[in-house]
């Protein structure tokens, strides 16, 4: 292990030449708090909801991402405000893709990816939903290299690299996704909704992972109208009594809602 007082030598040099440096540590274990803090690296890995990303929609069980990230950032969480790196696959994982049992589920992965609290990232490749697997200990399958015009042309999941790209422009231009704080209010083992508040800023994500579309009546932590739906444009939903009835939220997707 590198001695933490060279990181700290580092991140003072580093951010004495440019103070927007963003120091990133691949840390898999232990208290992230210990590494990503003002005096050492800006940000650190997220495994811990790495794995859950896409456990929890291969098991059914939406409780298990729902406990992680409310444990990390839901009120009185160990990691509120630290701007975690989250992920769903890498250069030392298997492929997103091949964890799954079931490929329609990268929508819902990618949309909880880019509205949980956090840095999204995207691993090479990725975005068209390539599978890649270690062989007999080899990372090699994992890191393969890629043709632009061949994967536009014959990426095995077309529509999920515009999908990505439309979460991209909806989380930076939303305060609330990129620095807000995270609220749990609907768990069950194939929907979750949480939301995500900041400035003035409100935001409700709802998730469907069943096989069917559904039907959520929420409650809301604060005062609205209605629900504007940045996912699904042109879709909006009533508040009454800091209550809203979705329906429908479409199988295997979401609802990104902005408050007003």
């Amino acid at each position: 292990q590198v001695d933490p007082a060279f990181w700290r030598e580092l991140r003072a040099f580093t951010h004495a030449r440019r103070p927007d440096c963003w120091l990133v540590g691949e840390i898999i274990h232990g208290d992230y708090r210990a590494w990503a803090n003002p005096a050492m690296f800006d940000s650190v890995t997220n495994y811990e909801c790495y794995k859950g990303l896409w456990s929890s929609l291969v098991d059914g069980n939406y409780y298990e991402i729902a406990y992680a990230l409310n444990r990390q950032f839901g009120e009185g969480g160990l990691y509120v405000d630290l701007p975690l790196y989250a992920f769903a696959d890498n250069h030392d994982v298997d492929r997103v893709a091949s964890k799954l049992t079931q490929p329609e589920h990268l929508f819902p992965l990618y949309v909880l990816l880019f509205t949980m609290p956090g840095v999204p990232s995207i691993y090479y490749g990725s975005e068209w939903g390539i599978p890649g697997a270690k062989t007999n200990g080899s990372d090699h399958p994992l890191r393969p290299h890629l043709d632009l015009g061949d994967m536009i042309d014959n990426g095995p999941h077309p529509d999920l690299v515009g999908t990505i790209a439309q979460l991209a422009r909806i989380r930076r231009n939303s305060t609330a996704l990129r620095f807000g704080s995270y609220q749990q209010v609907h768990i069950a083992h194939e929907q979750l909704a949480f939301v995500r508040q900041g400035g003035d800023e409100t935001i409700l994500v709802v998730l469907n992972a069943a096989a069917d579309p559904v039907a959520l009546e929420v409650e809301l932590p604060v005062e609205g109208r209605e629900l504007v739906d940045l996912l699904n444009p042109g879709d909006r939903f009533p508040v009454h009594h800091r209550r809203a009835k979705l329906d429908p939220v479409w199988s295997n997707w979401a609802r990104v809602l902005r408050v007003e």
